[in-house]
């Protein structure tokens, strides 16, 4: 029999799509386990994953919805940014006392913008030396995320792929302990946040493993701090390809930037039933960020700026007119002085477009 690996990942009915290489390359580097891989989520039902199941019954694993209440979710814990994070990210918090079954002992944390690269078998096998969780080294954490956890009080703990004692937990905290943190986390950070939560709640407790063995930042944060080179070289050891994004939302399927780990993602992403919606889904978000782009010209047109600035003006001179008492001489003058500043800027914009069509 093959040693069984408990496995947590996040996702939604909307982002379902986007975790096929992650659970994919899970099951097809991770042979020499049994996984049990639990689903965390605010609106997934099993007839969304009849693929996943295929795939999971393929390589003798096993896919287990965790039914995620979403009414008591938002009652407790504050949500930053649905669109990017789905609510059941956070149903993590809940993991440990209400969601996962009682043979559970240990439990591994992926989150589905991820592709494994190699066997995670030994580092779910690790040795938690009395800690609470595992988790990389804080070598990868930008700069501003480990001053915050100093400033917070915690450790930095990295949960795209982290390993809990959920026996060892349960034993030493309530559900509430964890919410109660996450209230301080809400109030010094504005919203939830559970890499800030689980880093203050077991700070000393945490086991950390050399982070280029384990995880690496596909990002442009990542390749500016840490360079292309270093960027390869942890690709060869490490076992997981995280893809955070920024405002920009970078992923491998919405390459608004390219990075080196983005082939591996598409190498699994051609088996995926969901192949086709990638490359709609991403027409998709070109053409809304086109038309975003086209509305924000538009807005910011000189004609616009030189109307907005007009209005101002005058504004200003009536209320300072009215103050001052001015008569019928002093508004024609203002007149005047609009009508010719009108002129001169129009002239000036003129000028400028002639002076750039004799340059191509």
């Amino acid at each position: 029999m093959k040693p069984r690996m408990n496995v947590y990942l996040t996702t939604a009915r909307k982002v379902l799509l986007y975790s096929y290489p992650a659970i994919k390359s899970l099951f097809v580097n991770n042979q020499d386990s049994e996984i049990y891989l639990y689903i965390v989520s605010e609106d997934l039902e099993d007839k969304d994953i009849a693929e996943e199941r295929k795939l999971a019954d393929m390589y003798g694993n096993h896919i287990i919805i965790l039914r995620f209440d979403e009414e008591t979710a938002r009652g407790r814990i504050v949500c930053g940014n649905l669109e990017h994070w789905p609510l059941g990210t956070l149903g993590c918090y809940w993991m440990f006392h209400e969601l996962l079954p009682d043979d559970v002992d240990r439990i591994m944390a992926l989150e589905s913008d991820t592709v494994v690269t190699g066997s995670l078998r030994e580092f779910y096998d690790s040795d938690m030396e009395g800690c609470y969780a595992a988790c990389p080294d804080p070598q990868h954490k930008p700069e501003s995320h480990r001053r915050l956890m100093e400033r917070l009080n915690g450790d930095v703990l990295s949960f795209v792929v982290s390993l809990y004692d959920v026996k060892a937990i349960r034993r030493d905290f309530s559900l509430d302990d964890i919410l109660h943190v996450d209230e301080y986390v809400v109030k010094e950070f504005g919203h939830s946040q559970q890499e800030l939560t689980f880093g203050i709640l077991f700070r000393d407790k945490i086991k950390f493993l050399p982070a280029e063995n384990l995880c690496i930042e596909e990002n442009r944060q990542s390749m500016s701090e840490m360079g292309y080179d270093y960027l390869k070289k942890c690709e060869e050891t490490c076992k997981i390809l995280h893809f955070s994004s920024f405002k920009d939302k970078g992923k491998p399927w919405n390459p608004v930037c390219i990075m080196p780990g983005f082939g591996e993602w598409w190498k699994y992403a051609q088996d995926s039933p969901y192949y086709k919606e990638y490359f709609v889904e991403q027409w998709k978000t070109y053409d809304r960020r086109a038309g975003e782009i086209e509305l924000l010209k538009k807005n910011i047109t000189y004609r616009n700026i030189l109307a907005a600035a007009m209005m101002i003006y005058v504004f200003f001179m009536l209320v300072a007119g009215i103050l001052m008492k001015q008569g019928i001489v002093f508004y024609l003058c203002l007149l005047g002085g609009l009508l010719i500043s009108l002129l001169a800027a129009v002239l000036i914009r003129r000028l400028s477009m002639i002076k750039q069509r004799g340059r191509r």
